[in-house]
């Protein structure tokens, strides 16, 4: 049973990575044709940050085996 629930936690950060990759997969060409303002390109850029400073914490967490976010991590996924 212990074994299981491991399994199934495992499958939770794979899963969520596969259908990040996979929805921009879908979303970025359907952006081909689109003009973005100087706004929200910077909108979209910040986001990105987020996500990357989200990934790059998992991982680091994966190798440290420490699963709290530090102070800078904080401040950028609350937007500050």
């Amino acid at each position: 049973m212990r074994r299981l629930k491991h399994t199934m936690e495992h499958l939770d950060p794979v899963g969520s990575a596969h259908q990040y990759v996979a929805m921009l997969g879908r979303l970025v060409p359907r952006l081909r044709d689109l003009e973005f303002s100087d706004d929200e390109r910077e909108t979209v850029r910040r986001s990105i940050a987020k996500v990357r400073g989200a990934a790059d914490w998992l991982e680091a967490a994966l190798e440290t085996g420490t699963f709290t976010p530090d102070e800078q991590l904080t401040q950028l996924l609350k937007g500050e």
